[in-house]
């Protein structure tokens, strides 16, 4: 019996961004040691919008599953309401669990991977941060990394005033830390271990002759090949650059394709955040290096997500039975 899990539903679940974290470490370290696949990830373009299509298997769990999602003339990202599904499926029978809303769940992986880039990508005492944008992502990003760092200063610039006003006042309130607006966007690199941005833009807000300190810059926003949140002085700087799949930023991240293709990096030099986690790579002095991670999401992340979500409702009774 297929069990149809709502947002509603979700909403009832111990899941959180934080929550998260740990499943998506996890997940990454997974795939890096070949128990979590990915499939290939097929975007369908329209005038208006896009169709989005990313399967994947977690071979340790008997899952396997995908993301399927519509975006029509509302802007980017599966939006609440938008039809955005997670489907899962069991490796050992065939049977589909569960078909699920995506919106959620995909919020707080989102987070949470940013959150696990920070864990391995930045000094441990590192307590300051930039966050360029105040929509939901940029909401849920600073939430995840305060779970990871000792967070104690935010500052953050986003084009609309009220915004950015508003979102500091509630971000403040809420983690009880110092979050506070500024009024251009060069004013966030100066004091920010952590930068990130998780914007719309098509074009850098970020450029790298703001960085006149060591930092983590997270670069959460652009995933298309058109949208660039960074400049290529930016990736220059940066002493390591790593991405969530090397084969999924080849197809999506703006901002190194924009690099690649003005030869300021290779597709060799850009590591994997599985790899990071596994212990493969190399790190630089994190406390003296300028280092990039590109975020895009993997199929993965969102079917570990999906059986997590899936596990808690059946504990819970949660969900409404389909008979498929």
């Amino acid at each position: 019996m297929t069990l149809f899990i709502s947002e509603n539903d979700i909403k009832q679940l111990p899941l959180s961004a934080e929550a998260a974290i740990p499943i998506m470490e996890e997940t990454f370290r997974l795939a890096a040691d070949g128990i979590a696949e990915n499939g290939p990830r097929t975007r369908m373009p329209f005038r208006n919008g896009f169709m989005q299509f990313g399967p994947a298997a977690i071979h340790s769990k008997r899952v396997a599953g995908f993301k399927l999602w519509a975006n029509f003339g509302r802007g980017s990202g599966v939006h609440k309401g938008t039809p955005g599904y997670d489907y899962l499926y069991s490796m050992e029978t065939g049977e589909l669990l569960a078909i699920m809303h995506a919106y959620l769940i995909g919020k707080y992986r989102t987070s949470a991977v940013s959150a696990v880039a920070a864990k391995y990508l930045s000094p441990p005492g590192a307590s300051s941060l930039g966050l360029y944008s105040s929509g939901r992502i940029a909401e849920g990003q600073l939430e995840a990394i305060c779970c990871v760092r000792p967070i104690k200063r935010v500052r953050v610039y986003s084009p609309t005033p009220t915004n950015r006003e508003e979102f500091c006042a509630r971000m403040s309130e809420r983690l009880g830390i110092e979050v506070l607006p500024v009024p251009s966007p060069e004013l966030v690199p100066p004091e920010s271990d952590i930068i990130v941005t998780a914007s719309t833009a098509e074009l850098p807000i970020l450029f790298g002759d703001w960085l006149t300190r060591p930092c983590l810059v997270i670069a959460a926003g652009a995933n298309h090949w058109y949208k660039r949140e960074i400049d290529g002085k930016v990736i220059e700087r940066a002493r390591l650059v790593v991405v969530d799949l090397k084969e999924h930023a080849k197809v999506e991240s703006g901002n190194l394709l924009w690099a690649v293709a003005h030869g300021i990096i290779t597709w060799d030099a850009v590591e994997e955040l599985g790899r990071v986690i596994a212990g493969r790579v190399p790190l630089p002095d994190l406390g003296k290096e300028t280092i990039l991670f590109g975020s895009h999401g993997l199929n993965t992340t969102d079917v570990a997500m999906a059986a997590r979500a899936y596990e808690l409702a059946k504990e819970r009774g949660l969900g409404k039975p389909l008979d498929l």
